[in-house]
Formats: structure tokens, sequence, C-alpha cells
């Protein structure tokens, strides 16, 4: 998100914005660097020293990084910190003990001063000889390994030898830094090798911008082979490996769908096939993943014939043999093979993928009473074992009765559809008022309203709270909460009520919170009951609350702990 300098404080998270002015204030943010115009980046000394760069334009924080974990919200104390390091004495902050930063600022209007970090370099740069900047690279290579990785990624392929075992061997030398006793990594470590790692993809990636297609699906595979083996002897707790592995996929993925020439079209087929056929990945979804691969880039018939075979052999599962299906019917659809698909499809109607694509295929080609026939034969095979998809053929039989202008059907469907879990309720409602005629509209909402209110489950009751929601029956969705909903659910529906029924909306948080009191004790209890007392006064019912703390106080006169929750109310 974009984050005004001059106003931070006010729209980021109030307890993060305090942890990264605690971190600015003890002097554990190093002197930020303006690396180029309005590129700013400083060390954070956190649990370990983490990398944090925002970027200011017109005095607008419009990107920002950190290579620590948090993932809880947009913004994390370390990019708060340099924040509050770069604007700090423009709002009479300061480090304590220290005088006020000669950090370079961000202006509206640029002012002529220290050059950037990458103005500092390209002046260097210019006036250095090729056999001074050759040193300082074989130098720092020999003393920095991660510098020495991302060299060796970027500018291997420049020369010959370049193969996938280069590539492997500087992953390898990554997961031996990290072992530990007994030659295993442990979670707190995984962290530094998935870093290191993501360095050597981001080559990869870099070399996919260039059209350096081979050298990034080396990187890429070796990446894909080490970190595999290595979740065999690391604790991956924090996802570090496998999302190196993912992003490793993400590169071949990338690589496939673009313009390979042909002699590394080859390679890939060829690889994806092979580690296929070794089994490299067995027991991972990356397995049949290679599979999906080689149907990407397949083009020639003896190509075809060969996923053929291999997808033979997948079957160890449901979902594998599922997956091989679908990959075979694929096969059989690009290589030209139109009349054996169809067959293939026909005979595997009971995969649900197979199914549906068969659907799709008789709806495109105009066949409805097909796709019916179809989609009725799915609801009767899956009603019973498997519901949800039985719903998802139901969807179906909506789609055609609404191309058929069949509106009996369409509104048999959508009502049936509209009391399922987990499907688009709004889609469901707006086909339905689209579907019956004006003057049977409230008489219809209210067989619906009946209909859903006798089933009475906790999904029903939501449902039925959401239709009076959309139909503004006020009155009816006061009634329904009060029936069957709990502290919880009260506080969901109070924006529609509080207005118009504040004295029924307020008792109806007193009985909840003595219905919450009778069942048990705890802190937990009490602040959640001081919390909807907290409601009661904030709908206006300013005199009900006062008058019910005070019941409290004499019903639950040795609760202390409830009592110094209510004394805050």
């Amino acid at each position: 998100m974009n984050i005004p300098l001059n106003q931070f404080e006010q729209i980021i998270d109030e307890t993060i914005l305090k942890r990264g002015l605690d971190y600015f204030r003890k002097g554990l943010v190093e002197e930020p660097e303006e690396l180029s115009p309005g590129l700013y980046e400083a060390i954070v000394q956190g649990s370990e020293p983490y990398r944090v760069t925002v970027t200011i334009q017109n005095e607008i924080v419009t990107d920002y990084s950190c290579t620590c974990p948090y993932d809880l919200g947009p913004v994390c104390k370390h990019v708060v910190s340099l924040l509050f390091a770069l604007h700090g004495d423009s709002i009479g902050i300061k480090v304590r003990g220290r005088k006020a930063s000669t950090a370079p600022k961000a202006p509206t209007e640029k002012k002529a001063g220290p050059k950037t970090v990458k103005g500092q370099i390209d002046e260097i740069l210019s006036k250095l000889s090729v056999e001074a900047m050759a040193g300082f690279i074989r130098e720092q290579s020999m003393a920095d390994p991660a510098f020495r990785r991302r060299f060796l990624a970027e500018f291997t392929a420049t020369v010959k030898g370049e193969s996938k075992a280069v590539y492997a061997q500087q992953v390898i030398a990554i997961l031996q830094s990290a072992k530990g006793r007994g030659g295993f990594i442990e979670w707190n470590r995984a962290g530094s090798v998935g870093k290191a790692v993501y360095g050597l993809l981001l080559s990869a990636k870099k070399h996919l911008g260039t059209k350096n297609y081979q050298t990034a699906m080396l990187i890429s595979c070796a990446v894909l082979e080490e970190m595999v083996k290595a979740l065999q002897f690391a604790d991956d707790s924090d996802g570090d490996i496998g999302s190196c592995i993912e992003e490793a996929m993400e590169n071949l993925w990338q690589a496939a769908a673009s313009k390979l020439p042909e002699e590394q079209r080859k390679w890939l087929f060829d690889y994806v096939t092979t580690a296929f056929r070794k089994r490299l990945f067995e027991g991972w979804d990356w397995h049949l993943d290679m599979m999906r691969l080689a149907t990407e880039v397949a083009k020639e018939k003896q190509e075809a014939e060969l996923l053929l075979k291999l997808l033979e052999s997948v079957p160890h599962s449901e979902y594998e043999a599922d997956r091989a299906r679908e990959m075979v019917l694929l096969v059989l659809r690009k290589s030209g093979q139109h009349e054996e698909a169809d067959a293939y499809m026909a005979r595997h109607l009971k995969d649900p993928a197979i199914r549906e694509q068969a659907i799709k295929q008789a709806m495109d080609s105009g066949d409805l009473e097909k796709a019916k026939d179809l989609a009725r034969q799915g609801i009767l095979q899956d009603k019973k074992d498997k519901p949800g998809l039985a719903d998802r053929w139901a969807d179906f039989l909506l789609q055609i009765a609404l191309k058929q202008k069949d509106r009996e059907s369409a509104i048999a469907h959508s009502r049936y559809l509209l009391g399922q879990p987990n499907r688009d309720h709004q889609q469901y409602y707006k086909i339905l008022k689209s579907q019956v005629y004006q003057g049977e509209w409230s008489a219809f909402v209210d067989g619906l309203i009946k209909e859903i209110s006798e089933r009475g489950n906790w999904i029903d009751t939501h449902m039925l709270a959401w239709l009076c929601i959309q139909e503004e029956r006020w009155k009816q969705l006061l009634e329904t909460i009060s029936q069957h909903l709990t502290l919880t659910g009260i506080r969901e529906y109070e924006p529609y009520l509080a207005k118009r029924y504040p004295e029924e909306l307020a008792a109806l948080y007193q009985n909840g919170i003595l219905e919450l009191l009778d069942r048990g004790t705890g802190r937990n209890h009490y602040q959640e009951s001081a919390r909807c007392i907290r409601r009661m006064k904030k709908i206006g019912a300013v005199k009900q609350a006062e008058e019910f703390v005070k019941q409290l106080q004499q019903k639950y006169p040795q609760r202390r702990a409830l009592l110094e929750e209510l004394e805050k109310v």
C-alpha cells in the first residue's frame, strides 16, 4: 500500500508502530543509505540483522521490503523503524543518547547533496581498470560464499562447461554449511538456506528475462533436485525449502510457456520425462508436475506416444489416477487424436475433471440435452458420498436452464443451491430475483425463510440472517439472532440492528453475557463480557449498561478478576 511519509503514524497499526519506534529509539537502525534516487536501505538489528528497503516518491512510500519472516500484516516493525530514521527529525523523535541523524532524507524538492550509492558506484566503475575490478571480484568471491554463488549463477553461462551439476554443487554447498550434528538442518537454519538458494533463483529469473532459457532451466532444475532431497534431512516447518522448490517449478513453467528454441524445448521435455521415469520426486506433487510440464512442451507424435505410455504407470492413488487421466486427455487433444479423446472421455466420466470437460464440451457445441444428461448422471453418482461435487453438477443444470430459458428449472436449481454450504449465495439470490415474477417475490421469500428456518442448523441460521439482510427484514433478523446466536453472532449482525433496535440488542447482549458467566470463569470470559457491555454503551444503551454492571457486581462479588474488568467499562 502507498503510505504518505508525513502520515505513516496515523496509518500503520499502533502495536507495530510502537515496536518500530522502540527499535529506532534504541539505535537498532544502522545509518540509512540512498541506493538510488528515492530508494533507501538500512540494516535493522532484530533477532538477527534484517535488510530493510523503502522507496519514496514525492513524499509517498510506494514500496517497502524486509528480509524478516513477518507475514501477519502489510508492514513489519523493521520497516517502521526505518521510516522513523528517515522522518524522525521532522517530527521531533531522536535516538536516545545520540545526536540527530545525518542520514539522507527524501525532501519534496530534491536538494543537491551527497551522491546516492548507485551514483558513487557508477563514478568508481567509470574510473576503475579491468584488472582492479577483476582482482576485487576474485578476492570477494573467495571471502564471501554468497557473493561467489551469485557471481557464478550470473556468469557461468558465458564460459564453456555450464551444466546442471555446476549449479547443483552450489546448492549442496549451501545445504552443507547449514547442517548441524548428525547432518540435520534445524528449522532455525532452514531460513538461511532458503535465502541463499533464493539468490540463485533470482539469477535464474533474470536469465529468463533475457531469454537465456538454458541457464535459467539448469539453475532451476538443480535447485529442484537438491532441495527436494534436503526435505529428508531438514526441518522445514516455516516452508523456506518448500518455497524455493515452488519457485524453481514456477521458473520451469515460465520457460515452458515461452517460445523456447527447439533445442531447449527438447532439452526440457527430455529432462522432465527422465525425472519422471527415475522417480526423482516420487511421493510429492512435483512427481506428476513433471508430466504436466511434459504435456505443455510436447509437440511431436513420438513425444505424445511416450507420454501416453508413461502415464499408464501413474495410478498409485485415486488423486494421482485422476490427474493422470486428465493429462492423457490433454495429450490426445494436443496430438490431434480427437476421436480417441472423445472415446477416452466417455470411458472415464467418473473422474470429476473429465465429466466437467465433457459437460462444457457439450454446452459449447450446443448439445444442451447431452450436457444435461451428463450433469444428472453426475448427481446420481456423487450425491451420497460427495455432496459438494453433486452441487457442482447441479450448478451446470442451472446454467443449462438459463441457456434454455427454462424459468421453472432455473428457479428450482437456484433455490436448492442457495441453501447449500460453500456456494456463491449472492449469485443464486440474484438469479432467483430475476426469474421469480415481481408480484410473487414477497411470498416466495416467505416460503424460502420458512424452509430454511425449519432445517435449523448453524449454517442455515447464518443463511437465514443473510437473506433477511438482503431483503431488509430487520425485525425478522432480530428474531433470528435472538433465537439462535451467541455473543459472537450478535456482534456480527449488530451493524444492521443498532440504530433500529438498540434496546432489544442490548437485552440480547445481557442475556448472552449472563449465559457466558454461568458457563465458566476465567479472565478471557470476563474480558469478553466487558467488551460486550462497551458495545451496549456504543449503540446508545448507556443507562442499561451501567445498571447491568451494578447487577453483575452484586451477583458475583467474589469474582475479583470480573470486578476488575467491569471497572474498566
